[in-house]
């Protein structure tokens, strides 16, 4: 386990303590300025390299070509796979239906590399589906949901954004204000009447998130995401929803978590919840009346995080996910011990790294989830879809495929083939056994035939493979690079 330590120094404090030592010392007096001047400049430059506001990477050093030594024990059983992969469709998905071939070649990635599609319910795609009280809209959305049965994917609808005439007055968060507090039992029927219309069209939904990012919930005075407010309508939503249809999964509370506190230097930190996201949670947990899923956002990196990684550094940080997991477990453990974690809206660098990084990145990642027992994770926007406006610092596709805004579009991208390996490799019920590596930057993934390798370094290696204790394998990884190798 890599622990990172983060000293706070207090300069002030600290100037004033040593004139004090001076004041009641002669003889260092009689040393003169020259001692006081160089201690002085030693705690500057200390606290100076510790100060969060720099900005500064944590290591840009050049990592040198090693040998790579990894080891598998097939007899060694650690855990068992119940990793299942999804996207959520978003306006910009399948956008332009007449370019037939991009959309055919979209659909057959998909099929590929996912087991589930998420939608929205209202935006997003799907358009206002309850403009008024009582009155649906449900044509966008058909074409949603019954674009994902044709794959033969599970359905999971995210109830988010709410109607106008149930939104808070919230300047603020405009379309993503939460519902007033009144209309609560308002949205748990719009909810249920979901539920009872697909049922009535033979459309199976799986499951169900409750609201999106706890937008509309944070609270100023408590300096948190505000999740007792939340709870309320959460439990209202699960009721009403499991009145009309029992076995549709509801989950919340598809917060958040963030890498480092308010975009501070990752390396300052080592991956634990931070506190005003663990008393959110907890408040959650303990207001929750049922939870069939626990969700949760993750990002590799967050967006007001401006430091400037190095591309040999930045993937470091994947191993964030294994310290988050296991701490979410054990806020759970008391009351709802059974309860699988669902990883949602999970993204790695939003297209600011190279292409090759993104996707390796996304493999660790998901590395983590699979081996923290997550069961679902839910990955946003399957089809890039240009740089976004308001992300300058975007330099690469986003997505598992092109645009299909020409008919040529619609090519995998790095990101796909890391979906296909673990549907392929690693899917539900795949037995892991140990394997280890001894080097953080290169990760390893085993079942009882196949092992997946992860290189996070731009530099290639030379791997040599020792199947328990008998047959060796020696393979090529080069920079960046997530293999998978059949050694039974």
């Amino acid at each position: 386990m890599l622990i990172f330590l983060h000293f706070k120094i207090d300069s002030n404090q600290t100037l004033s303590y040593i004139r004090d030592i001076f004041a009641k010392n002669e003889f260092i007096m009689c040393c003169g300025s020259k001692i006081l001047s160089l201690i002085v400049f030693s705690i500057v430059n200390i606290a100076c390299q510790h100060d969060d506001t720099l900005k500064k990477p944590a290591n840009n050093t050049k990592p040198e070509a090693t040998d790579i030594y990894i080891t598998i024990r097939p007899d060694e059983y650690i855990t068992t796979s119940h990793l299942e992969l999804s996207t959520t469709l978003t306006h910009n998905t399948f956008k332009y239906p007449k370019n037939t071939s991009a959309v055919s070649r979209a659909e057959d990635l998909l099929g590929q590399g996912v087991d589930c599609i998420g939608q929205f319910t209202m935006d997003w795609g799907a358009g206002n589906t309850n403009p008024e009280k009582d009155i649906y809209n449900y044509k966008y959305l058909d074409a949603r949901v019954r674009l994902i049965r044709k794959l033969d994917k599970k359905v999971i609808l995210t109830l988010c954004r709410c109607p106008e005439w149930m939104r808070r007055d919230d300047s603020k968060k405009g379309v993503d204000a939460a519902p007033r507090r009144e209309m609560y039992s308002e949205f748990a029927h719009m909810a249920a009447d979901f539920i009872r219309h697909y049922q009535n069209e033979n459309l199976e939904i799986y499951a169900v998130n409750v609201w999106s990012e706890t937008r509309g919930y944070w609270d100023q005075g408590l300096g948190r995401w505000n999740l007792e407010d939340y709870a309320d309508l959460y439990n209202e939503v699960y009721d009403s929803i499991k009145t009309v249809n029992p076995a549709v999964l509801v989950g919340g509370p598809f917060m958040h978590i963030e890498s480092s506190p308010k975009g501070r230097n990752m390396a300052n930190y080592n991956g634990s919840i931070s506190q005003t996201d663990r008393q959110a949670l907890s408040a959650f947990i303990g207001k929750a009346r049922s939870i069939d899923f626990f969700s949760i956002d993750r990002n590799l990196k967050e967006v007001a995080d401006k430091t400037a990684y190095d591309k040999d550094e930045v993937l470091k940080y994947t191993a964030f996910n294994g310290v988050i997991h296991s701490e979410l477990k054990a806020m759970l453990k008391e009351k709802f011990p059974e309860v699988p974690i669902w990883v949602v809206d999970n993204q790695c660098l939003k297209g600011h790294y190279p292409p090759e990084i993104e996707a390796a990145g996304l493999a660790s990642m998901y590395r983590w989830h699979l081996l923290g027992g997550v069961e679902i994770v839910d990955k946003w926007q399957p089809e890039d879809e240009g740089k976004e406006s308001t992300d300058p610092d975007q330099i690469s596709p986003e997505g598992m495929y092109t645009h299909t805004d020409t008919d040529d579009g619609a090519q995998p991208l790095p990101t796909f083939y890391i979906f296909k390996h673990y549907r392929e490799y690693f899917p539900p019920g795949t037995r892991i056994v140990n394997s280890s590596s001894n080097n953080e930057f290169v990760e390893t993934l085993a079942s009882e035939s196949v092992i997946m390798l992860i290189n996070k370094h731009s530099i290639p290696h030379k791997v040599t493979i020792r199947i328990g204790n008998k047959e060796t394998i020696r393979e090529d990884l080069d920079g960046f690079e997530v293999k998978v190798i059949k050694y039974l």
